[in-house]
Formats: C-alpha cells, sequence, structure tokens
C-alpha cells in the first residue's frame, strides 16, 4: 500500500482536542508504519486569518470567571435548526483556510477533532479530485454540542455510551456511531504501571511524602490562585505542585507570593503523564482529556470547576464511575483533599475505580478504525 496520509484538524479553544489528534496520530503511525503520514494541524494558528485566528483568545475570555458568556453562546447554538441556519455564513469565513487545508494535504483520511470543523471540512473534501473519508472524533466525554454532529452523515466515534446517544439524538444512524473511547497518548499507558515512588523521584519530589498535583489546564484557566490559596492551610503534610500551563502570569504571581507551606510551581509541562504518576491525588477543571488521562493513570480526583455547557456531564460521568468527588468552591476542594488524604481505603479505592473506568486502548481503537476507513476506500495493503 503506497504511502498514505492521514489528516487530524483541530482548533486551539483548549487542550482536549489538540491532545486527542496528537494520540491518534502517534498511534497511526507506531501501528500502521513509516508509510504513513499522521498530521495534527491547529488550524486556528497555521491557516486562519484574523479575527479567526485569535478564536482561542475568544473562549479563554468567554469562559473566564463563571462561564455565564460561554454558557448562553453554547446553549443558543446547541439547537440542529439553528446549526442549519448559521452553516453557510460560517462556510463563507472558513471556506477559503479550509479548502486550502485540504488542497495542500491532500489527504487519504480526514479524522475531525473540532465541532466548529466538522460542516466546513465536509464541504471542502467535495473538492478533492480523490475521495477522502471524513471521521468525526469527539472529544467530548458525554454531551457533544450539536455541531459535531453535523452534517449527520460519515462515522463518528465518540469516548462513552452518553455521547453515543447524543449522536443519536441528532441523527445519525446508529451504524455509523462507534464508541472507541477518548484518545490519550501512550506515555500515559506507560504511566499507569510507573511505580510512584519512582516517578517522584524522577521529578524531584519526596519519594516517601503524599502529593497532590493541581492542574490549571493547558492554557491555565480559572481562579487558580483562590484555589492554592484554599489548598495550603497547613492542615495536610503532603507535597503540592501547582502545574499552571501557558499562563506565564499566573505562574508568576504564585512564585512572588508568602505560602504557608512548600509549593512546587511549574509552567507548561510536556510530562503530564509522570506528574499524574507520581500523585496520590489530582486537583483539576473537569475538562475531558484531564480526566481520560488521569482515569488510565488510575489517579484519584478533586475536579474543582466545570465549564458550564459541554463539562458538567464530565463530572457527573466522573464521579459516578467512584474515581472523582466534586468540589466546586476552593474550600470544598480544600476540604476535599484533606479527607481523602487522610483514608489511605478511600484513596486506593477510588484508583482502583479509576482504572476500571480507564480505557488505555482508544487511541489504537480509533486508529484502526480510520486504518479500515481508508483500506475500505482505496481496497488493498496490509
Amino acid at each position: 500500500m503506497p504511502g498514505k496520509c492521514v489528516l487530524l484538524p483541530y482548533l486551539n479553544t483548549g487542550g482536549g482536542h489538540r491532545s486527542a489528534a496528537r494520540a491518534v496520530a502517534e498511534a497511526l503511525e507506531a501501528t500502521y508504519g513509516a508509510g504513513l503520514d499522521a498530521l495534527p494541524v491547529d488550524v486556528t494558528a497555521d491557516y486562519f486569518r484574523w479575527p479567526l485566528s485569535d478564536l482561542g483568545a475568544v473562549y479563554e475570555r468567554l469562559v473566564s470567571g463563571r462561564g455565564r458568556a460561554w454558557a448562553l453562546t453554547y446553549h443558543l447554538t446547541n439547537h440542529r435548526r439553528r446549526i442549519r441556519i448559521l452553516e453557510p455564513l460560517w462556510w463563507r469565513l472558513t471556506r477559503e483556510p479550509v479548502l486550502a487545508l485540504v488542497d495542500r494535504t491532500e489527504p487519504d483520511a480526514v479524522v475531525c477533532c473540532h465541532p466548529l470543523l466538522k460542516a466546513p471540512l465536509a464541504r471542502a473534501l467535495r473538492h478533492l479530485s480523490k475521495p477522502a473519508p471524513l471521521i468525526t472524533l469527539v472529544t467530548d466525554l458525554v454531551s457533544g454540542h450539536t455541531t459535531w454532529f453535523h452534517p449527520p452523515d460519515g462515522p463518528c466515534l465518540v469516548p462513552t455510551d452518553g455521547a453515543r446517544s447524543q449522536a443519536l439524538r441528532c441523527g445519525l444512524a446508529p451504524d455509523s456511531v462507534v464508541i472507541t473511547g477518548l484518545p490519550v497518548g501512550s506515555a500515559f499507558q506507560r504511566a499507569s504501571v510507573l511505580d510512584q515512588a519512582e516517578a517522584r523521584g524522577r521529578l524531584g519530589l519526596d519519594p516517601d511524602r503524599r502529593t497532590v498535583v493541581v492542574i490549571a489546564g493547558a492554557d491555565g484557566m480559572g481562579p487558580f490562585h483562590a484555589l492554592i490559596r484554599a489548598l495550603l492551610d497547613g492542615r495536610s503534610p503532603a507535597q503540592f505542585v501547582a502545574i499552571t500551563g501557558r499562563n506565564g502570569r499566573l505562574r508568576e504571581r504564585l512564585e512572588a507570593a508568602t505560602w504557608p507551606q512548600p509549593l512546587r510551581v511549574m509552567g507548561f509541562v510536556d510530562t503530564m503523564d509522570e506528574w499524574m504518576a507520581a500523585a496520590d491525588l489530582l486537583v483539576t477543571k473537569a475538562g475531558p482529556g484531564t480526566i481520560a488521562e488521569a482515569l488510565v493513570v488510575g489517579v484519584p480526583m478533586v475536579l474543582c470547576s466545570a465549564v458550564p455547557g459541554q463539562e458538567p456531564a464530565n463530572v457527573r460521568y466522573a464521579v459516578e464511575s467512584g474515581a472523582a468527588r466534586w468540589a466546586p468552591r476552593p474550600e470544598d476542594a480544600a476540604e476535599a483533599v484533606h479527607d481523602l488524604l487522610s483514608d489511605d481505603g478511600v484513596l486506593k479505592q477510588m484508583s482502583e475505580q479509576a482504572r476500571t473506568a480507564g480505557n488505555p486502548h482508544a487511541a489504537q481503537q480509533a486508529a484502526a478504525f480510520v486504518w479500515g476507513e481508508i483500506r475500505g476506500r482505496r481496497g488493498s495493503g496490509p
């Protein structure tokens, strides 16, 4: 089978889309050889012009504070009829860059990793001289915005039964919706068997001390400073690590403050798998990618915030799995951390339930489906 190209486009609105695209790309190349190029592409950075190139910053502003602006935007547009009305305007805005993307890459398959790209990609692929399947990879754990499922054709890979039900309600054919789990990178699979003390040693932490890792997401959003202030109340002898993502201002603010107990402050890290393996407890917002990664590693979670719209369902999913506690206020999170660290039995049980709920092979399952679609279209090769 000659060399093939799989395009995995996403937009820079939160880190989950990027992580899932890279995880599937990694699995494709690792499993199906050097003759396959899997290309994760940030369309916002590489193809969109202003103002669309600022979609990431717009998203951050919408979800800031309590996220009321985002909640209004999400719910007003989360309707099939409204999406059909808005879609022609969105195509006019995105037509040129999306056509350029598919023309330059000439993909053998496209895996759409962002809901706002689904409809434009469906139109753009009709302009290719050779057919290329469009596969949707839903990166919301349970509740997906209607734009994930418009137009309601082509295969759709979803993480959970809840997401599949949402796809069917939006008109997708049952045999086109496949549950693969939410893809995570292979590093998280390896971290799931990494010795905790060894992971702490690699990171310069005390190997024998309870460890709480607090993460603000890839872009460092939310009331993180207030959360850290509540957690470091001196009640727990644990070592705390704050990972601020790409928010340099937040990192500087935390480093400049005086705390009642030691705090390790990190910016963006590309070894999140090791930090999770080192942790007894993860304090985080309810992002789907972070939850999926934590489940695979088997680290219990305290979920301290959720973006209105898509993420409250993530909270229910993680809590009902037995792997997480919901603590929406900083003082609630501090109380939950204190309670959990004082009960080894509960922490162990939550870790076991996290591993049960996690799907470490989701990326490989998605990659196998994509490869099957390519073979079905081209008809040959191992």
